[in-house]
């Protein structure tokens, strides 16, 4: 008996001779240059994930979807509608760029404050005067911070004088917990509960925003693929999703996978005379 592994690393990068690659860079297709032969002999023909590299960098505020933010002040005629840049947010980094967008549309600093409260993972609107007041519109980034669409803070007049709300929901900065891998050359893959998406690999996200997740399991699963016996492979495309198989937006950055097949064949013994 012998043991064959073929490795196939790939990545979303043009240099890598990826095809098909969408704007968010989270899909790419192969042409090999030469054809890979799986013997009809062979047995035992798995696939595994050794390792893939991908970059935390899924925006949470994209442009024309959840970017905007409408404050209103009495004091400074109002209201403001302000957009943010689109990003990968955290609480501290929405409430300086909202201020930050405030000030230029020549209003103090500090009017509002955008915080997170640890107990209850909701956010707290604080409001620094009388007369201040916030809708959350339907391209806002409502949901992100706990709101709800169309909701006003306070509910039903500007505020009197300085003023907190906790929202309604849970704040969800950080709707993406795991990269899904997915490739055609498996037929059903990892089975996600009573469906199959071709997933290879589900990789919990355990980096800083903005930062790089390498994954290298020691234990990689192995999916069986007796469909490749005999079979040419010329192609192949990979595919990355969120954990409810959505796809996700790179924000210009390429991720790599190295993807293992193995089989076995019999040796064959030849005597002479």
């Amino acid at each position: 008996m012998q043991n064959k592994t073929i490795p196939l690393f790939a990545g979303s990068a043009t240099e890598l001779g990826a095809q098909n690659v969408p704007v968010g860079r989270d899909r790419f297709s192969v042409q090999l240059k030469k054809s890979i032969q799986i013997p009809p002999e062979a047995y035992n023909i798995t696939l595994e994930l050794r390792q893939a590299t991908l970059w935390w960098t899924v925006l949470n505020i994209k442009a024309g979807v959840n970017d905007k933010f409408k404050f209103y002040d009495t004091s400074g005629g109002s209201p403001y509608t302000i957009t943010i840049d689109p990003g990968l947010y955290d609480v501290s980094s929405l409430n300086s760029a909202v201020n930050n967008k405030l000030i230029n549309e020549g209003l103090a600093s500090s009017l509002i404050t955008i915080s997170g409260d640890n107990a209850t993972q909701k956010i707290i609107l604080t409001f620094s005067a009388a007369g201040q007041r916030v809708e959350w519109i339907a391209n806002s980034f409502y949901e992100l911070c706990g709101f709800t669409v169309n909701q006003f803070v306070p509910e039903l007049a500007a505020t009197t004088g300085p003023y907190s709300e906790l929202a309604p929901n849970v704040a969800n900065f950080s709707s993406v917990s795991s990269f899904l891998i997915h490739t055609d050359l498996v037929q059903n893959g990892i089975p996600q509960g009573s469906s199959e998406h071709q997933m290879i690999a589900d990789i919990p996200i355990g980096v800083a925003p903005g930062s790089q997740q390498i994954y290298q399991p020691f234990n990689p699963t192995q999916i069986n693929v007796n469909h490749w016996r005999g079979q040419s492979l010329d192609s192949f495309t990979v595919w990355v999703t969120d954990q409810l198989n959505k796809p996700l937006d790179f924000n210009g950055e390429d991720f790599t996978v190295l993807i293992i097949i193995k089989y076995r064949v019999e040796e064959v013994n030849i005597s002479h005379i």
